[in-house]
């Protein structure tokens, strides 16, 4: 009984101070993967900002508050379970003597050798059912270990080429029979493309969904390197660019508005050492400081995952804002305002034309009050380069623009002539 008592209160005492360290083991856990799930999510967000190591460095730092409460659970268990199996061991000896012994009278074998009997039962026992445990974790953990080891030895086909070009950019576009395939895939998505834009220009590049329109930008910032032909930045084939060089100065705005689980401020830094005057400046020409300022911590406020306490509008300026702190050279508006209601694009618009001025911009829209702003527009059908030339120019001769319009529109080509502003 006295034995039974003392476990008992020992194995209470075990659970008490094991519970706290294995809440907060799983906290971790769950962070952990939350934050790597996050990021492989956003991965084209992140590489495309040239932030691949300050996310790196949050993974490990949160990976490291999960080996050291894993550490801290294996210290409570290596301090009370063997105390707890020698007591639970002892008082099932003492238990199984006492009944034999009183209950149930043995002639052939003496106390001595019941108690060493059931002793050397019980610690056979012990080794034996821990060994299965054991084994099986291993085999497992050896599965693992070929699947993490496969991706962590796993090289990217991209070159990042270190030694590369570091210069700054000053925006001058050149594709030159540019042709894509996406790996795995056999129909391209782009063919024998050619255009050329001069520093300081914005292109409007519009077409039908599944046109290629999206591809043909990732493609500068090499998220993907061209099959056939080159593309030229400056006179200088992107490939030739250091490519932590090239992605820094250019930036890209997409549809789906990838925001992480943290702060307004650290959405707008993004790994980037700013000031909070700094990130008010770009908030104020993005046209979001006005509704930051609403908000109860406003800065510090928590977006949460993928920034849903965010309304599609605020996303979109919180992303320009991100843009305007990178300054970049090459500027990426992927139909950055195709979920906006009426009452919101005029403050999306002033915060786009405030981000076009001195730099080169390539707009991916529908909106002709976009496209008006452009001084050239790339009509792309199937994968190629259907027409090029200015909005009213496209409009009296190319039958596909004018089809966008006239059936997005429901109006005449003259109306659309007259039409400064289309919401």
């Amino acid at each position: 009984t006295l034995f039974a008592i003392l476990f008992l209160v020992s194995l209470k005492y075990y659970v008490k101070k094991l519970g706290p360290v294995t809440l907060r083991l799983r906290s971790f856990f769950g962070m952990m993967n939350a934050t790597l799930a996050e990021t492989l999510t956003g991965i084209e967000v992140v590489k495309a900002s040239v932030q691949e190591h300050k996310e790196l460095e949050k993974y490990i730092s949160n990976a490291k508050s999960y080996r050291d409460a894993y550490l801290d659970q294996g210290k409570i268990q290596a301090r009370f379970l063997p105390l707890l199996l020698i007591a639970l061991t002892v008082t099932i000896g003492l238990t199984h003597g006492i009944i034999l012994t009183f209950i149930l009278p043995i002639t052939i074998w003496t106390i001595g050798h019941l108690i060493g009997y059931l002793g050397l039962i019980a610690q056979l026992r012990f080794p034996t059912m821990v060994s299965m445990f054991v084994f099986a974790t291993l085999r497992a953990a050896i599965s693992s270990s070929h699947r993490l080891l496969e991706l962590m030895n796993r090289t990217t086909e991209i070159d990042e080429n270190l030694e590369g070009t570091k210069k700054r950019i000053d925006g001058k576009i050149t594709f030159e029979n540019v042709s894509f395939t996406y790996p795995g895939s056999e129909k391209p998505v782009l063919k024998n493309i050619n255009f050329e834009v001069q520093s300081g220009q914005t292109v409007a590049i519009v077409g039908t969904t599944g046109s290629g329109k999206s591809t043909l930008t990732k493609l500068m910032s090499r998220l993907y390197d061209v099959n056939q032909g080159r593309i030229l930045i400056d006179d200088i084939n992107v490939k030739e660019y250091a490519l932590q060089s090239l992605r820094s100065q250019i930036s890209y705005i997409e549809q789906d508005i990838f925001l992480f689980s943290d702060s307004l401020f650290n959405n707008i830094s993004f790994g980037r050492t700013s000031s909070l005057e700094e990130i008010i400046h770009c908030a104020k020409e993005a046209q979001a400081d006005d509704f930051i300022r609403q908000l109860p911590n406003q800065y510090d406020s928590e977006v949460g995952e993928r920034g849903v306490q965010l309304s599609g509008g605020e996303r979109q300026r919180i992303a320009i804002a991100r843009a305007f702190l990178s300054d970049p050279r090459i500027l990426i508006l992927d139909d950055s305002t195709s979920a906006i209601d009426s009452s919101t694009e005029d403050k999306i618009q002033k915060a786009i034309k405030n981000i076009l001025r001195r730099r080169t911009t390539l707009l991916i829209t529908h909106r002709l009050s976009q496209i008006r702003w452009a001084d050239l527009i790339i009509v792309l059908k199937s994968g190629e380069i259907s027409t090029m030339g200015t909005h009213e120019d496209l409009l009296r001769t190319s039958e596909e623009y004018r089809k966008i319009f006239i059936k997005k529109f429901d109006v005449d080509i003259e109306q659309l002539l007259k039409y400064k502003e289309v919401n």
